[in-house]
């Protein structure tokens, strides 16, 4: 067989591979992203959030390590608020029945974003108030959010939101 042949061949092979690879690539099935999960918002759920949203947040905390200093001025720590008090209201404004962790993900995702430009402590402080909405409505999978932490308890995904003892034993309110 000449050389200029095998040239062909070689190439027909190489293209019925990439093409073959590219097929695989988009057809092959999706794994569902972690926190594809369901929970139920019921009176029980509502309450609970109605508490945390009724809480005086983003005040000074020297008890904690380490120690909160508070936003700079009380418009900061109303538009702090504002930001974890509209994720609840979005979610209270929800009829009682199955809540996808996706959509509610995604509501967390735009407070963190607003608060992206926010002092660190900030950030933290609000942070922390998401992933207690995230345990309050019962979501075991990560909120895709937040780095992987080794301090999960087990079965779920996120840190303990700051407070909390264990995923049942919520912190008292303030």
């Amino acid at each position: 067989m000449p050389p200029h042949y095998a040239r062909i061949i070689a190439t027909f092979a190489f293209m019925a591979f990439a093409v073959g690879g590219a097929i695989w690539r988009f057809w092959k099935p999706k794994p569902e992203p972690l926190y594809e999960e369901r929970v139920l918002l019921g009176a029980e759920t509502r309450a609970r959030l109605q508490a945390l949203r009724d809480e005086d947040k983003f005040h000074a905390d020297a008890t904690i390590s380490p120690p909160y200093p508070g936003p700079k001025g009380p418009k900061n720590r109303a538009t702090l608020s504002g930001w974890v008090n509209g994720v609840i209201d979005d979610i209270l404004n929800e009829d009682d029945g199955p809540l996808e962790a996706s959509d509610v993900a995604g509501r967390l995702g735009i407070a963190i974003g607003a608060a992206s430009k926010r002092p660190a402590a900030d950030q933290a402080r609000l942070h922390g108030y998401l992933i207690e909405i995230w345990y309050i409505l019962g979501y075991r999978s990560a909120t895709g959010y937040f780095p992987a932490s080794e301090s999960a308890p087990e079965g779920w995904s996120e840190p303990l939101p700051p407070g909390w003892t264990a995923p049942d034993r919520p912190r008292l309110p303030i």
